[in-house]
């Protein structure tokens, strides 16, 4: 993010954006609707400038033209510089492998242009207040606090990114593929996704990949017939009926048999199941939200998921920061936990500065499962006051 001068009671910060792009004409109008919404914004129409731009002052947008962009493209979205801030492409047509490829890269959205003046306005909004809102937190304006987003979390910057593209992408019919550690809450923003979905007075029917037992694996999907198999006395509704016209979360996604996977591709294209044992297709209306721990690709290369899977699965890729890279939000999401114990059980416990202090500085490996697991053991244990040691 862009570090704009900002002193302890002044009202705003001066953030900037870069455009990429070799339409001098669209660059203009387009830098007017930023400049409008309050950004400080520079055109160019060369990578190597805009990479130049990128690492002197690591704008909070930069809205890149894929053609103008050219070979450079995964190197500027994968600066360093650029970690908190939001990457739109454009593009006069649609290039869908580019996209999704630059999308993986931590790329937020897509238009062909002309551009969405009405979109456009909109987004900047929500990237400005959010910005906005860290930088008086930084200056001491407002007091630290935790906000919640759905069944979220988090005040840092990495979590409002996720908001953000939460925000957009939740009333699309597109599938998700989640990617974080484990302990991140990969299951509370699926159900984020379905609470803010047109979907959301339908079914969330969830399944671990990896707790599922190979040979049950179709049957659980897909369901089976009364007598399909030894044991099958009745018939089976599958996870996919259950989920019909809502949505259906497959967690740990890699863990699914590379056998199983080829079927599920085939539900994805043509939106029909068939039940084990039976003779006729069932049609269904089901959203997709997946989710994985492991880099997507290297599960490719190993052969633990296969490529065209992922790439019906991850139209729109969303990747949880790890808990270490969330600035503050240990404490206070530690503090949540210890509200939440206090109200169930009637108490007072509070955590000492120390504690505090130790809290904030842990890598916590376990992301947030283990900050949660560590607050309720010693809430168990404690007295009237947690310490460093508890």
């Amino acid at each position: 993010m862009s570090q704009a001068t900002h002193s302890p009671g002044d009202s705003s910060a001066v953030f900037e954006a870069l455009i990429l792009d070799s339409d001098q004409d669209h660059s203009t109008q387009l830098m007017g609707v930023l400049n409008a919404a309050g950004m400080r914004t520079r055109c160019c129409g060369d990578p190597q400038d805009a990479q130049n731009f990128i690492s002197d002052h690591a704008p909070l947008l930069l809205v890149l033209d894929l053609d103008c962009a050219g070979d450079d493209l995964l190197a500027m979205i994968e600066s360093p510089q650029l970690e908190l801030s939001e990457i739109v492409l454009m593009a006069s047509d649609d290039q869908p492998e580019r996209v999704q490829q630059a999308m993986r890269a931590g790329a937020s959205y897509f238009f062909c242009k002309p551009f969405s003046e009405s979109f456009m306005q909109d987004f900047v909004e929500d990237v400005l207040r959010d910005a906005q809102e860290e930088a008086d937190r930084k200056a001491g304006i407002t007091p630290p606090t935790l906000d919640q987003f759905g069944l979220l979390r988090g005040s840092s910057p990495p979590m409002h990114k996720l908001y953000r593209k939460i925000r957009k992408v939740a009333p699309s019919t597109a599938n998700i593929l989640v990617i974080g550690e484990s302990g991140c809450g990969k299951e509370l923003v699926a159900q984020t996704l379905h609470q803010m979905s047109d979907r959301c007075d339908e079914g969330f029917v969830a399944v671990n990949c990896g707790a599922v037992p190979a040979n049950l694996f179709e049957s659980e999907l897909f369901g089976h017939e009364k007598g399909a198999f030894s044991g099958a006395n009745r018939q089976h509704t599958g996870l996919f009926e259950q989920a019909h016209k809502g949505t259906l979360f497959l967690d740990e996604i890699t863990e699914m048999p590379i056998e199983l996977q080829v079927k599920l591709l085939r539900v994805l294209e043509t939106q029909t199941i068939r039940r084990v044992g039976a003779e006729s297709d069932i049609d269904i209306d089901v959203r997709i939200i997946a989710a994985t721990n492991r880099d997507p690709e290297e599960a490719v290369q190993e052969e633990k998921l296969r490529q065209d899977l992922y790439f019906r699965l991850a139209q729109v890729p969303l990747k949880l920061p790890p808990l270490r890279e969330r600035g503050d939000d240990a404490t206070g999401l530690a503090q949540h936990f210890l509200n939440v114990l206090n109200e169930q059980e009637g108490r007072q416990i509070q955590f000492t500065e120390a504690a505090i202090e130790v809290i904030g500085q842990q890598a916590w490996p376990g992301n947030v499962r283990e900050l949660r697991n560590a607050v309720e053991r010693a809430f168990l244990l404690a007295d009237d006051h947690i310490g460093p040691d508890s």
